[in-house]
């Protein structure tokens, strides 16, 4: 590793402050003879360019980060196929006394439709509160220990409104409220904002029992009771974009209570929700209750759940007319890991079958770069389904590399075999080149009744720099049939740095044909649809400008004198469970990521995202379940916790996995 320039002009100012005291000393040493700088480096390693510097850094004020960028491109999946433009701006600053300030909106002044967002995150107040306020296009909050992994996930609304949360850790309380118009974010040349019909209203709070007030003990420390209280109120609302007549529209209120305890080793939560609406005769009820304990390297739970036919949550849908039991282990050592769960299922109202839902999977490290792995998945709840996979991930001479056999059938799915081989190449520094190749057989569909056919996909994803400005990336991939079954998608995409404030990015998307996607087997969540017989074209240019100054003494989540370098990361679909990012994976995109819990983005159409100035040291990225389409959720609560250097960008890469 090169050693940082930075370094030498810090020990060198070092130096130059320590001089004067040292000047006796230097006047009785004998001089010694002037060499040359010279750079060191590690042998074969390219030198690290320098970034583009044209305009001098203001140091001034507050530090601040702005950015405006012009769109121009068209919406995907639009048949029109019509250019619209856009205008995009993001501003952030840190103030001493008010919290951090930040804007993030867009405007598609020929739709006349856009979005806003204005936060106000860790605003202090008197007795050590804590305040984060949100206007404009937000998601409903909800108490943290409702974000915390479940077996039953409840859902929060994205609305265009108000919403506030208060916390005081030494008293173990938060506070929530948010009041808005439901709707939902569609894609390009902005993120636009759909408003749907009705308005939905929410309160929650939380308390941990016996805290003891002191802040600096009880920031961070859920252990011992913590209850909590969540209550949303929907009037008008709709699963439909356009409802035709009033009985499309219903009312509906919902009230969710939760009461947890944790203790080293152990941690209980129990949940109960209520719902009542217009459409149902009477309130419906859901029960459940986790348990997970620890002992040494294993870790065990057990957990119990009842959901009422016709179960909902406030007009959005939850599982419903099902009762059981679950079992959990997992056992985690340096060499291998292995984890199971087995869900006894029953329905409630007589009209489903009984039955069961069984998930394994193990992988044991055979040497320092090379692992097997395998799982499986079985439902027996109202029709059979299964699937299986088997894989070796290991490094060659190419790179890291990924083998894997897949199948899949069950009474209501096709039966499907494929093997996959994934290779992240190895590249110059700065490059990137993953490519996915696979075959196998798809069975006869027993919905559609189409015929068995054969198949064979690949994907290829590329990061490519050109100079020291230009980025280049594009991704590839198809799946071609021979029953005249075929799709194939192409991204390309291109960033120029013109100088430290302009650049230009640009991108093209094309896809054609029938995509086929994986069906959820866990009956408590959501299924995807199987097929989606779409096409598509789409392009946008933006030009963008940035602007960023104040005093580097306070970057976000810094003291004073702490400098500051950059986040980068991309949030993505992680189908076969991986943990990391393969060719054929796409980005989450729309979904908001929080540094420490306190400063906020959302992602972009690739799930892209970024904080441009973060102070070294560790700091927390997080995403939140309540933001995510099910039936995808967050890896390890969602958190990913870095190191952020002094002038260097930190990237990295946050999975969600299905449920099951």
């Amino acid at each position: 590793m090169k050693v940082q320039r930075g370094r030498w002009r810090l020990a060198l100012g070092l130096c130059a402050a320590l001089a004067p005291s040292a000047v006796a000393l230097a006047q009785t040493a004998a001089p010694a003879p002037a060499t040359p700088y010279v750079d060191r480096e590690i042998e074969g390693l390219a030198p690290e360019t320098r970034p583009i510097e044209t305009a001098p850094y203001d140091t001034e004020g507050l530090p601040r980060f702005f950015r405006v960028e012009t769109r121009l491109g068209t919406q995907p999946f639009d048949n029109e196929a019509s250019a619209r433009l856009g205008f995009a701006a993001f501003a952030l600053v840190e103030t001493p006394n008010h919290g951090t300030l930040s804007l993030d909106g867009s405007v598609s002044p020929k739709e006349e439709r856009g979005s806003l967002t204005l936060r106000q995150r860790g605003l202090p107040w008197d007795g050590g509160w804590l305040a984060n306020h949100e206007l404009g296009v937000i998601n409903t909050p909800t108490p943290d220990i409702a974000r915390l992994p479940s077996r039953v996930f409840v859902p929060s609304s994205l609305i265009q409104g108000v919403g506030a949360e208060w916390n005081n850790a030494g008293r173990g309380l938060q506070l929530q409220a948010a009041t808005g118009k439901p709707g939902r974010l569609e894609g390009l040349p902005t993120s636009a904002f759909r408003s749907l019909n009705g308005r939905r209203s929410t309160l929650g709070g939380q308390w941990r029992l016996g805290a003891s007030g002191d802040t600096e003990t009880n920031s961070t420390e859920r252990l011992g009771w913590t209850a909590a209280l969540r209550a949303e109120s929907a009037r008008d609302v709709s699963l439909f974009d356009n409802p035709l007549t009033s009985a499309d529209l219903e009312d509906a209120d919902a009230a969710q209570l939760m009461l947890r305890y944790e203790a080293p080793g152990l941690r209980v939560q129990g949940q109960t929700v209520h719902n009542e609406s217009s459409r149902v005769s009477g309130g419906r009820n859901g029960y459940w209750v986790d348990g997970e304990w620890d002992e040494g390297p294993r870790r065990h739970g057990l957990g119990l759940f009842r959901l009422e036919p016709e179960l909902a949550w406030a007009g959005q849908p939850l599982p419903s007319d099902l009762s059981g039991a679950y079992a959990r282990t997992a056992w985690r050592t340096r060499q291998w890991s292995a984890e199971a769960s087995l869900d006894w299922l029953r329905s409630i109202s007589g009209r489903a079958a009984n039955g069961s839902y069984a998930t394994a999977s193990a992988r044991w490290r055979l040497a320092r770069n090379s692992s097997l792995g395998t799982g499986f998945s079985l439902r027996r709840f109202d029709g059979e389904a299964w699937d299986a996979y088997g894989d070796w991930r290991f490094a060659s001479g190419w790179g890291p590399s990924g083998l894997r056999l897949e199948f899949g059938g069950g009474q209501s799915v096709a039966s499907r075999q494929e093997l996959i081989y994934d290779q992240d190449w190895t590249v110059p520094q700065g490059f990137s080149l993953n490519t996915s190749l696979g075959v196998g057989r798809l069975g006869r569909d027993p919905v559609s009744g189409e015929a068995p056919q054969n198949l064979w996909s690949a994907a290829l994803s590329l990061s490519a720099p050109v100079g020291d400005s230009t980025l280049l990336r594009g991704s590839l991939n198809t799946e071609q049939g021979s029953a005249n079954s075929r799709r194939w998608g192409l991204n390309l995409g291109a960033n120029w740095r013109i100088n430290t404030r302009w650049s230009l990015e640009a991108n093209l998307n094309r896809s054609k044909g029938k995509s086929l996607v994986a069906t959820s087997l866990d009956p408590l969540a959501t299924p995807l649809p199987t097929v989606n017989s779409t096409s598509d074209r789409s392009f946008y240019v933006v030009l963008r400008y940035e602007l960023q100054a104040g005093s580097r003494n306070a970057p976000l989540g810094g003291n004073a004198l702490d400098g500051g370098g950059r986040i980068e990361g991309v949030v993505y679909f992680d189908t076969n469970k991986s943990g990391t990012q393969e060719a054929s994976e796409t980005g989450v995109p729309g979904i908001t990521v929080f540094l420490d819990n306190r400063y906020g983005v959302r992602t972009d159409a690739q799930g892209r995202f970024e904080f441009p100035f973060v102070a070294s040291g560790p700091r927390t990225v997080s995403v939140r379940n309540e933001t995510l389409p099910l039936p995808w959720s967050v890896v390890d609560e969602g958190q990913a916790r870095v190191d952020v250097r002094l002038r260097e960008t930190t990237r990295l890469s946050l999975p969600v996995q299905r449920t099951d």
